[in-house]
């Protein structure tokens, strides 16, 4: 029986015909591995990227930087950007959009929402205005707040550009002036000031851009603010009264904002990554970049980012009752919101 070697008729067809099987196999694993999903996280905390989650004709739903985003008791996620055809997209959970409004904020920051009596209505800051708006969910102005009247801003030179707001239980709220002077201003549920704290420094107490934050309410006797204190690489705890409790350390990360679901939080960070911190403020996730790691005392050693992560900045952070994770990135070219859907087992 002649030899069979691919220089031969015989062995050129079986060449061939072995060559294409494996160029269609070759083929098919790549589909496959195209179509698999991408899972980022560590230990419990674990992600797949929702690919094309909330994507819109940027020609007629244009968006510039993507700060943050809320949810509303019918489950629709509010997003707050700067581009001035439409500061407002609010989407349902499959990333459809519902609604567009707002052409005037564009220093479009900060977003929460609170329910009043059954109605809910929205904060929002803008930078560039100076000035914290309540507004129904759509869009018309009930109140807003400018520059405050304190001694910490009697200075013409003291800026006043507030980057988010906290609200609390019992109807007050506070304002993070975050690219002004770094003071956080509790007011009344009808505005008046109660008091001020923070401003730059290098204490324990001070807060250098406290750029975003929540009041924690996981022990509803005993709330607290979480304040995230993004040039201190931190976020910190205060009494509702602005005493500092604790200083949580994220090493290297400038920290924008924090959205708390059950037990923990999750955080972005602008180095491209977010993070999940436990009930015992250590960090347990870094979801985009390298796992959590503590030294000998207790203390978390640096995080870098991952080659693969999805983010380019991430800024604003929402986390839905099924623990999915809706991430809203600032100068990252133009790109909506990123859906995390949480891994199982």
């Amino acid at each position: 029986m002649p030899s069979v070697t691919p220089s031969s008729p015989v062995g050129r067809r079986r060449f061939l015909a072995t060559g294409g099987a494996l160029a269609g196999f070759g083929l098919l694993t790549s589909k496959i591995r195209a179509q698999a999903p991408v899972v980022i996280g560590h230990g419990d905390f674990r992600y797949e990227v929702v690919t094309g989650w909330g994507e819109l004709d940027p020609a007629q739903f244009p968006v510039a930087n993507c700060h943050e985003m809320v949810e509303d008791s019918k489950g629709r996620l509010i997003l707050f950007q700067t581009n001035v055809k439409n500061n407002v997209l609010i989407y349902d959970k499959g990333g459809k959009l519902l609604e567009s409004w707002g052409t005037t904020y564009r220093g479009a920051h900060g977003m929460d929402i609170v329910n009043e009596n059954g109605e809910e209505f929205l904060y929002l800051s803008d930078t560039a205005l100076g000035k914290v708006f309540k507004t129904t969910l759509s869009g018309k102005v009930v109140k807003e707040w400018g520059r405050p009247d304190l001694p910490q801003y009697a200075d013409p030179k003291a800026k006043y550009a507030p980057t988010n707001i906290m609200p609390s239980p019992d109807g007050s709220f506070y304002v993070g002036d975050g690219y002004g002077s770094s003071w956080v201003i509790h007011h009344s549920h009808d505005g008046a000031i109660l008091g001020v704290f923070g401003g730059t420094g290098k204490q324990p107490e001070s807060l250098n851009t406290p750029h975003g934050g929540i009041v924690d309410t996981r022990d509803p006797q005993h709330p607290t603010l979480l304040i995230c204190s993004r040039t201190d690489n931190a976020v910190k705890r205060f009494t509702l009264d602005g005493k500092h409790l604790a200083t949580i350390p994220i090493p290297g990360m400038r920290v924008c904002q924090l959205a708390l679901r059950g037990d923990y939080l999750v955080a972005p960070h602008l180095e491209g990554l977010i993070s999940v911190i436990g009930r015992d403020n250590r960090l347990v996730s870094n979801p985009g970049g390298s796992a959590p790691v503590y030294d000998g005392q207790g203390q978390p050693g640096p995080i870098q980012k991952d080659a693969t992560s999805p983010f380019k900045h991430p800024h604003g952070i929402w986390v839905d009752e099924e623990e999915s994770v809706y991430v809203a990135q600032w100068n990252s070219g133009n790109t909506y919101p990123i859906k995390l859907k949480r891994v199982r087992g």
